[in-house]
């Protein structure tokens, strides 16, 4: 199975004393760039007031530097996890139960180990791979299936707008993630849908919450 090549491109804004947005860029199915920070004025200064400290540092080493090699060090991370989800799903098998609930595993623990960049990712390529339920479906689970914390509540929102979606095996993937987060944002979203939703995603969703 070859999976889409697709290219999208996110704007990157980096001011000292505002919230900064993530970026990611994706030419050709390659991330080139991600990061997802939050630096306000007393993080620009802490970092100038410790590389002002070491003597080794160069003259020319400033705040945006860092942060350029941030994203730099970020891109790297998502493009060997890009690789790594698409290699995967590459091997997804729609006869094969057992090796599929494998590569949601592996997944899932990649996320586990590199925490925001790889949900990220995994997120972003769930959207491109929306249409293609083969590997959607999948790629859903893993994000549920992930354990990390600090990614869990972006986690629980995207899956949450997927249980909205108007294509019913996107609403049942999202509604499967759900029930495999340990969350209680996750089970509050499943509430939700129990409550609100109709036919077989509303008893999908009770049963998750059993």
């Amino acid at each position: 199975m070859t999976l889409p090549s697709t290219i999208m491109t996110f704007s990157v804004a980096a001011n000292v004393g505002s919230p900064t947005v993530g970026s990611v860029a994706i030419s050709n199915g390659s991330v080139s760039a991600f990061a997802t920070s939050h630096w306000s004025s007393y993080t620009g200064c802490d970092l100038v007031a410790n590389v002002d400290n070491y003597p080794v540092a160069s003259p020319a080493y400033t705040f945006a530097t860092s942060y350029n090699q941030a994203l730099k060090i970020l891109g790297a991370q998502c493009n060997r996890v890009h690789s790594y989800i698409h290699g995967q799903l590459e091997s997804v098998d729609r006869s094969d139960d057992d090796q599929n609930e494998m590569i949601v595993d592996k997944i899932a623990r990649v996320i586990d180990l590199i925490g925001e960049p790889a949900s990220c990712t995994a997120v972003f390529e769930a959207e491109l791979l929306k249409n293609n339920p083969n590997v959607f479906e999948p790629l859903v689970l893993a994000i549920g299936t992930a354990r990390n914390k600090e990614s869990e509540a972006d986690r629980v929102q995207a899956l949450r707008r997927y249980a909205n979606d108007s294509n019913n095996r996107v609403k049942r993937a999202a509604v499967r993630a759900l029930g495999r987060m340990d969350a209680p944002a996750a089970r509050m979203a499943l509430n939700d849908i129990n409550r609100n939703g109709t036919g077989e995603v509303a008893q999908l969703a009770a049963a998750m919450l059993r």
